[in-house]
């Protein structure tokens, strides 16, 4: 009876081979969820389709990372599952399931990637962004708006960039020609950070600075002394400016943070969210059922009190009040549940193993979750930044030893496969590590 091991076996293995053609693939899939564009769903949904089928192909690592995220999933399938009470049950089924789809899609991508990979990714699909909007930009009240809607959809977005090239740049696995664009562009990201106008990434900008300045020294990958020139130069860059326009900042980060130094702006918009939760607190509106400007009378006044046209795109301005909105108080600690779940992986794997790329990773994912406070896309399908988060979550449950599917499922799985031999489950949960 031959006790050779078999070819194939239900023992999880984390990881999945990606082709070239992949990683460009991701690069644009990073472009294409990082800004908006005329006809974007024409590459958008083409892309979905194909990950959605290399998650089934290599669901060997694919399916024990879903397993070993689900916080990740609460969410989404509370949306699928409570469609059928939403104002417009077709919409929030659509919403619920653009929802899983994302998840599903930053798995793979915790799969086929490095975390380094990543982070070059990213890095590239940011700094084609922040290159255009130097040649391709508006001005709005003085401030430059790049490529993007609006001067502060700028600032929040060189936020990513700024982040992503400060990582590379202070990482010393990095070749040094690609470090010293990281430079370039991390210079550039700044100074359109300053253009935007945009005080609340203003501040998140030290935020990054001061959290990757913090985080190089418990990282193994890190060029600590390139984190320390970096940091002291923006600190220093910084300086005159915030010393001469100290009053102007203040009034610009109240102004993005709410209408006036009172916050009546944003606290008016939170009002009229809590006496929306009020009428359906357990399982909200359903995606998609409140921001309906031609059936909703209370919609209408919003947009007249805030001085918004028919086709302007708006929201409470905070993402637990959007969330409660139209997914309930179910839906608000589904969400708390999963963010509470990333951000604690993160900070752990951090400290447990360093590293430029995990740093980047979760210095986005603060600056997000500040972002919470004052903007609503946290759980919007297809948005970049949140799924850089669950990503580096996905990369704890990747690097835990070890991860297995439960034991009954391999012996069941394996000795299918070797015609019944006793010894080949121990062999194959042997192989199961990272």
């Amino acid at each position: 009876m031959s006790t050779a091991k078999p070819k194939t076996s239900l023992a999880p293995t984390h990881s999945a081979h990606m082709r070239p053609a992949e990683f460009g693939l991701a690069i644009v899939w990073f472009l294409v969820t990082f800004t908006t564009f005329p006809n974007d769903h024409l590459v958008l949904y083409p892309l979905a389709i194909y990950l959605s089928y290399a998650i089934l192909r290599d669901r060997r690592a694919t399916f024990p990372l879903i397993i070993g995220a689900w916080p990740l999933f609460l969410l989404p399938l509370w949306a699928i599952a409570s469609a059928p009470l939403g104002v417009v049950p077709d919409v929030a089924f659509r919403g619920g399931l653009q929802m899983l789809l994302t998840s599903l899609i930053c798995v793979l991508f915790a799969a086929w990637m490095s975390p380094r990979q990543v982070l070059i990714a990213a890095f590239i699909a940011t700094g084609i962004c922040g290159i255009l909007s130097v040649f391709f930009t508006k001005v709005q009240e003085g401030a430059m708006t790049g490529i993007f809607a609006h001067k502060n959809m700028l600032g929040a977005k060189m936020v990513v960039l700024w982040a992503a090239a400060l990582c590379l740049a202070c990482d010393r696995w990095i070749r040094l020609w690609l470090r010293l664009v990281a430079v370039a562009l991390a210079a550039l990201a700044f100074l359109l950070i300053l253009a935007s106008q945009s005080a609340t990434a203003l501040v998140l900008s030290f935020v990054v600075v001061c959290v990757i300045g913090a985080s190089s020294f418990l990282s193994r990958s890190a060029d600590r002394i390139a984190a320390g020139l970096i940091a002291l130069g923006a600190m220093a860059s910084l300086t005159p400016f915030l010393i001469e326009q100290r009053d102007h900042l203040l009034e610009l980060f109240l102004g993005s943070v709410g209408k006036s130094k009172t916050l009546t702006g944003r606290t008016e918009l939170w009002n009229f969210a809590e006496d929306v939760i009020r009428q359906n607190p357990i399982t909200g509106l359903g995606a998609g059922g409140f921001w309906r400007y031609q059936e909703s009378p209370l919609v209408q006044e919003i947009f007249a009190q805030f001085h918004k046209s028919p086709n302007h795109v708006f929201s409470f301005h905070n993402a637990y009040y959007e969330i409660t909105v139209h997914f309930g108080l179910i839906g608000l600690g589904c969400i708390l549940v999963t963010l509470a779940w990333a951000l604690s992986h993160l900070a752990f794997l951090v400290l447990r193993r360093g590293g430029m790329p995990f740093v980047f990773l979760l210095t986005g994912a603060l600056v997000q979750t500040i972002r919470t406070m004052v903007e609503s896309d946290l759980m919007r399908p297809f948005v970049l930044a949140n799924m850089l988060i669950w990503i580096g979550a996905c990369y704890a449950i990747k690097n835990r030893h070890p991860i297995f599917l439960p034991e009954r499922v391999i012996r069941y799985g394996i000795q299918r496969q070797s015609g019944g031999s006793p010894d080949v489950p121990q062999r194959a949960a042997s192989t199961g590590a990272e």
